[in-house]
């Protein structure tokens, strides 16, 4: 900005224009372009926009000028449509429609604050509230400060998934006898740690036989526009990996597919795993639901529908494997190997002295 802010007549209508870095932005709904007072206080904020730049706190995004925050937040809004329209993800779209039922402007961090208020006494949880700040930072970066939040929440420790090696025959035994349906499923989960969309994506020419071993280069993403939909997608990290298998794993993957082609539901290229009614991808509503009664009868506490892959990683790092190894096998850095899956599975190898 090479110069103070102009005043602008758009059709009777007050217009205040700021031209950053090459780029003309607007300040609207400055009121009448026949009205003095309007004019005069549009003048005062041209000069408090110059003055903020000359001093170095200029706001890019012109939050802070908005004169009004009792209407919609058309920046942020479109921001948020437009991500939302990428990713699909149910978090942004989420924030979107929050923000959009909200219908003003956050321009200080007294509208943010009451935006929080808001958002509780709809009911929304203090997790869920600062889940919809961080997507408004994705959108606005030079607003973090503006978006950032301290609100508590419980966290569950990750480590409270890991099941052990008992619990994991227990239940494995327990879908085996009353969920034979889904019993391959939850052995392959266990056994690979795949990542739920990987593990629905799953198709029987991924499936080397002859090798042992899995190729993942896909997975089957949730539309957060259509959450009934799924998406073909690669995989979380836009590369392929090969997932070594066992002799067990691969026996009890052979009898699925008998069971499969004795059902006339196989295909080469088909989905190893379908719902048992119409034959369609799996979802995690129905996995949770048979994971969570599984547990019950096994009188375990409840875990995340995500404790397959938690599991089968600790428990892999406990026998000794490599990190490096384990880490292109799960589809993760080192770093966050260790940071994120790395926890205790009840037993600890102990040194003897003697």
């Amino acid at each position: 900005m090479k110069k103070p802010p102009s005043l602008r007549n758009n059709n009777g209508a007050l217009q205040l224009r700021v031209r950053i870095d090459g780029t003309d932005a607007f300040i609207n709904r400055l009121g009448s372009w026949s009205d003095p007072a309007a004019i005069a206080k549009a003048s005062a904020l041209s000069a408090r926009i110059w003055s903020d730049y000359c001093g170095g706190v200029f706001d890019k995004t012109l939050r802070t000028y908005q004169t009004t925050s009792d209407h919609q937040d058309k920046g942020l809004l479109e921001g948020l449509e437009h991500l939302a329209a990428a990713n699909r993800q149910g978090r942004t779209i989420h924030a979107y429609r929050t923000l959009l039922k909200y219908g003003k402007t956050l321009r200080n961090r007294k509208d943010v604050e009451l935006f929080i208020a808001w958002m509780q006494q709809q009911g929304l949880k203090n997790q869920t509230i600062v889940g919809i700040l961080s997507e408004f930072r994705r959108v606005l970066p030079d607003c973090g400060k503006l978006f950032a939040c301290s609100l508590k929440f419980n966290k569950t420790p990750r480590h409270t998934d890991v099941l052990s090696a008992d619990e994991i025959k227990a239940v494995l035994k327990d879908l085996q006898a009353n969920d034979a349906w889904f019993y391959p499923l939850f052995f392959l989960w266990l056994s690979t740690g795949l990542r739920n969309g990987e593990l629905r994506a799953l198709t029987w020419d991924c499936v080397r036989w002859q090798e042992g071993e899995l190729l993942i280069h896909k997975s089957l993403r949730v539309d957060g526009l259509a959450t009934h939909r799924f998406i073909a997608a690669p995989t979380k990290t836009g590369k392929e990996r090969v997932v070594p298998t066992n002799p067990q794993l691969l026996q009890t993957l052979k009898n699925h597919q008998i069971h499969m082609d004795h059902l006339g539901l196989y295909e080469s290229d088909g989905l190893v795993f379908v719902t048992p009614i119409t034959h369609r991808n799996v979802y995690d509503a129905l996995l949770g639901k048979v994971w969570k009664r599984s547990l019950n009868r096994c009188g375990l506490k409840p875990r995340r529908l995500y404790a397959q892959r938690h599991t089968f990683i600790s428990h892999a790092l406990a026998m000794g494997n490599s990190v490096a190894d384990l880490a292109q096998v799960a589809g993760h850095s080192t770093e966050t190997m260790l940071k994120i899956y790395a926890k205790p599975t009840g037993k600890v190898f102990l040194p003897c002295w003697k």
